[in-house]
């Protein structure tokens, strides 16, 4: 019978403009967000450029408009849903949104006459946001992020799929990540809304809304994180590994590979390709040695380039089981470095009951004498909250270390840490750490027929969101 201990991890604090918080809203409202650049301004105001229809660009400046003024919750204020403060010149955020007729671009009836004719209606849809998105940025004074308000036409002119909430398809292709694509090739930020948002239907609630679109708008303005986790290892480099399915090519796969620095910044790698036809396990690739150590070869390549010295510590999150041959690779392509921390994260069934109302604390770790067997609550009661934010018995994180050069509670303690770095997202925290859980986001666009065409793809997290 293995022995079970019980530790609780602190929840992880967050650093802002000079302060710290456990609260992403809180901590951005009492200190403002961190500024990226070597200017260092106390309030930024970001350029906004819009391109939609004549009624969806409207729409998108009164959404804005009513953004500028405290918006409340629907219910009661509670810790982790708290009002919305307003971007404005006088805001507590420190930053505004400034708007110009020069930075939009409108989709005319004639636009619309030319979509409709189109045998590939949705390719020239795009092909006319690639143009307005080029004419709006090489203004003399151009935009920090463009939003593209997709008018309510193209869901009626452009292939569609027939579900709830329906995709415009380009081809095989998702037109979000079509354009996404585009704009990451002129470098150029961009901000998709759809008509239920600029409309408020079938959306959050208007401060929810607030805070998820203002706060991921800022992130990719400043291009540069708005907080960063108070402390991670120096010189330690954290990657998460994943795969995707290339589009049109059902047995190829590509490895992903995303960095996160103890400086805050991340970036994203594409691996190479390969073919994945394992009859065991035909959804859960896996990659082969000499892949292994290439991919993780150039990820250490690449913290180099930036850092200009290599990691002393290199940590790996996968959501499967390293295979034998994977993990030869990765220990072949890390012999230099000193630390080695290959880490599975896994769903578990497992569950804790207290003697009282309340789940198990967040935060919550259950360790064995055998490692393999380490699982972390990164749900459950979360004493600054004075709740637990859900709704089920909060299930586990399983952690599976297959090397371990580490404290199996600093590698708990990491994990719980990058579940508040997804600044997509302004609640407390995610249930899975940002190493795992924004991989399918950023697969998604590099799955795309047309992304599978390029060389290259840019590295930076913010043109995928």
């Amino acid at each position: 019978m293995k022995e079970y201990k019980l530790h609780y991890l602190k929840e992880p604090l967050l650093l802002f403009d000079g302060g710290e918080s456990l609260n992403p809203c809180i901590g951005l409202i009492k200190y403002g967000p961190r500024f990226a650049g070597s200017i260092n301004k106390k309030f930024r105001e970001f350029k906004i450029g819009i391109i939609g229809s004549q009624k969806s660009i409207l729409s998108t400046r009164q959404l804005f408009e009513s953004f500028e003024t405290m918006i409340y919750p629907k219910e009661e204020v509670k810790p982790w849903k708290i009002p919305f403060p307003g971007v404005n010149a006088n805001s507590k955020l420190k930053f505004r949104f400034i708007f110009n007729p020069e930075w939009e671009s409108e989709f005319t009836e004639k636009d619309f006459i030319e979509i409709k004719k189109a045998n590939n209606a949705s390719e020239v849809a795009l092909d006319k946001i690639e143009k307005k998105l080029k004419i709006i940025y090489e203004k003399e004074t151009p935009p920090d992020i463009i939003i593209v308000s997709i008018p309510e036409e193209f869901y009626k002119l452009c292939s569609c799929s027939q579900s709830e909430k329906p995709f415009i398809k380009v081809g095989l292709d998702d037109f979000h990540n079509r354009v996404k694509i585009i704009a990451m090739q002129n470098k150029i930020p961009t901000q998709l809304i759809r008509p239920e948002t600029y409309e408020f239907t079938r959306t959050q609630e208007r401060c929810l809304v607030a805070w998820n679109l203002v706060v991921g708008m800022l992130y990719k303005c400043q291009r540069g994180h708005p907080w960063k986790l108070t402390h991670l290892e120096e010189n330690t480099c954290y990657v998460g590994i994943s795969f995707f399915e290339e589009k049109g090519k059902k047995t190829r796969r590509a490895s992903l590979a995303q960095i996160f620095l103890d400086t805050g910044e991340s970036f994203v790698l594409r691996g190479e390709s390969f073919k994945w036809t394992n009859i065991k396990s035909p959804k859960s690739p896996h990659l082969s040695k000499e892949d292994a150590k290439n991919l993780i070869s150039y990820v250490i390549n690449y913290y180099e380039e930036i850092r200009k010295k290599k990691p002393e510590r290199i940590v790996i999150h996968k959501s499967s089981n390293f295979w034998d041959d994977e993990l030869e690779g990765f220990k072949d392509g890390t012999e230099s470095i000193k630390k080695k921390d290959f880490i599975t994260i896994l769903d578990s069934p497992l569950k804790l009951y207290t003697g009282s109302e309340y789940p198990v604390l967040r935060g919550t770790l259950l360790t064995t004498s055998d490692p393999i067997h380490t699982y972390l609550f990164s749900t459950g009661f979360v004493p600054s909250l004075k709740t637990y934010p859900g709704y089920s018995v909060p299930k586990p994180l399983q952690i599976k270390p297959f090397n371990l050069d580490s404290d199996i509670r600093l590698i708990a303690k990491e994990i719980l840490a990058f579940t508040k770095l997804d600044w997509n997202n302004t609640f407390v925290y995610s249930r899975l750490p940002v190493t795992i859980s924004i991989s399918r986001k950023v697969g998604a666009v590099m799955a795309e027929t047309e992304a599978q065409k390029l060389d290259e793809l840019d590295s930076h997290y913010y043109f995928y969101m």
